[in-house]
């Protein structure tokens, strides 16, 4: 059963730079040594850390990160994770999609467990570049155990470590214990069998004390490893106490000579006709560049449609209605490969591509970028057609043909006829009911005109003399207003 304790916390933190230092002589283990601690209450460490990726400049597109992690021993549960700007910025991209309201972003993350964190990453473009600054708030619940008398052990094991190294570089890990139980966890100790890709001057078998953990504390080891061997390796780690049950925990790391990274980018795109295009880059770190396997790969999702792709790739079906694209050794310049993807949709809505890369002897990586497609509206009206002969005294139809060739709907579209005199309506037609007034014809507004669809209005008239007449309808939404014209040509009686 668990209790809750419910806080919220607000903490702002500087981007960092961190340099690697040379591979040490000696390869030691740290024991004793507490997690570091931002923020405490009954176990729980939360950290907000936030970094501009891009150097902020007005009307420049910006990429900033928020990364959130807990440090502490106990899982974090409901939290809720906000960024409030000073005004609206316009979203470029967005990953994970927040739920907007106004100027207020808000993420909702169900749970966070220790040792573990979430990134958030968003593209903007600010007019104000003082709108570009970052106002985080969290808030959580802690997760904490029920006193029970029967608990006899609440030992939680976490490592945080790297999930790739290159070979001949060291692998850090820090290996956290957690009592959650209600009494001391006695003469804890850890067994650490390193896998074959892993080195420590003690050999294969690492074994540290930690000592008595008291009940609600936590104690860690930093433990320094060569990596030696390529390839994909699990170290099993033990940890027992003399007065509880003995918890087993696998970290899984890759070793080799190189990794490789993906990111989406936006060359262009029209909002008009709903297609743009997409860069799909990846750099290549390895000292073994073209000797190595590599594959890539992104699933187009439903309602995104593929017009073409430059270098071509593989076409798989993983769904009726998804598309996989694969790219399997492709050519590598330079330590960069990139392909170029036109999409377009159907109509507006959300997306996410989602890209997978994966090297011989490395971890996969992957990427994914938000394709959000607002929708614009292209109304036209014509007339067909554009001119006309008539005989004085002799009644003609005109029509006007009202197209939306935009892809979201409109509402509330006017339409009105403005009649030269010399000409009369006698009789008319259109989707609303319309009224004469003098020399006017006004129809009522059209509730709604859907994307990609067309509307007719037909008018019948009589000219009262010979002449040159021009027939000229304004429609349009609200006071935005456009104009289009028919030539009617009247002849005089033979």
């Amino acid at each position: 059963m668990l209790n809750t304790n419910c806080f919220a916390i607000l903490m702002l933190f500087a981007g960092a730079f961190f340099s690697l230092a040379q591979v040490p002589g000696t390869l030691p283990i740290e024991s004793d040594k507490e997690t570091p601690t931002l923020k405490t209450d009954e176990g729980s460490q939360v950290s907000v850390i936030t970094r501009f990726v891009d150097t902020p400049e007005t009307g420049k597109p910006c990429t900033m990160e928020i990364t959130l992690k807990n440090l502490g021993s106990l899982p974090l549960e409901e939290l809720v994770l906000s960024q409030e700007w000073k005004t609206k910025p316009e979203i470029l991209e967005v990953n994970p999609k927040p739920f907007i309201q106004e100027n207020k972003w808000t993420w909702e993350i169900p749970e966070l467990q220790p040792g573990t964190g979430k990134i958030f990453q968003f593209k903007v473009l600010a007019a104000d570049k003082d709108n570009l600054n970052f106002k985080p708030a969290v808030v959580y619940k802690v997760a904490t155990l029920k006193k029970n008398a029967e608990t006899k052990d609440g030992l939680l094991v976490q490592v945080q470590g790297p999930q790739w190294v290159r070979r001949g570089q060291r692998a850090v890990f820090e290996i956290v214990v957690a009592n959650h139980g209600l009494t001391p966890a006695e003469n804890v100790t850890i067994r650490d069998k390193l896998p074959q890709g892993l080195r420590h001057p003690e050999g294969e078998l690492i074994e540290a004390t930690l000592g008595d953990i008291p009940a609600g504390q936590t104690k860690s080891i930093r433990l320094e490893t060569l990596a030696v061997e390529n390839g994909k390796f699990s170290q099993n780690i033990q940890v027992a106490s003399t007065n509880g049950e003995k918890k087993l925990y696998q970290s899984d790391i890759s070793v080799s000579d190189g990794q490789i990274n993906l990111q989406w980018k936006k060359s262009w795109e029209d909002t008009a006709k709903g297609e743009l295009e997409m860069i799909l880059e990846a750099k290549i770190d390895s000292i073994k560049a073209g000797q190595i396997q590599i594959a890539i790969q992104t699933v187009i999702p439903e309602g995104l449609e593929i017009v073409g792709s430059n270098p071509q790739a593989r076409f798989e079906s993983t769904a009726p209605t998804n598309k996989l694209l694969v790219w399997n050794n492709p050519q590598v310049i330079g330590g960069k490969w990139s392909a170029k993807l036109r999409l377009k949709a159907a109509k507006p809505g959300d997306w996410q591509l989602n890209a997978k890369a994966s090297m011989e002897n490395s971890a996969d990586t992957a990427s994914m970028f938000l394709v959000r497609i607002e929708g614009t509206s292209e109304i036209q009206g014509v007339f067909a057609p554009p001119t006309i002969k008539a005989t004085l005294g002799n009644e003609s139809e005109i029509r006007f043909s009202l197209k939306n060739n935009g892809s979201i709907d409109l509402n509330n579209t006017s339409v009105r006829f403005l009649f030269p005199d010399g000409i009369v309506p006698l009789a008319w037609n259109g989707p609303t009911i319309a009224g004469l007034n003098g020399q006017n014809l006004n129809f009522d507004d059209l509730p709604v005109l859907a994307n990609r669809a067309d509307k007719i209005y037909s008018v019948n008239l009589k000219g009262l003399s010979p002449g040159e007449f021009r027939v000229v309808v304004e429609y349009g939404i609200g006071n935005i207003k456009r104009s289009s014209a028919c030539s009617i040509t009247v002849s005089p009686l033979p």
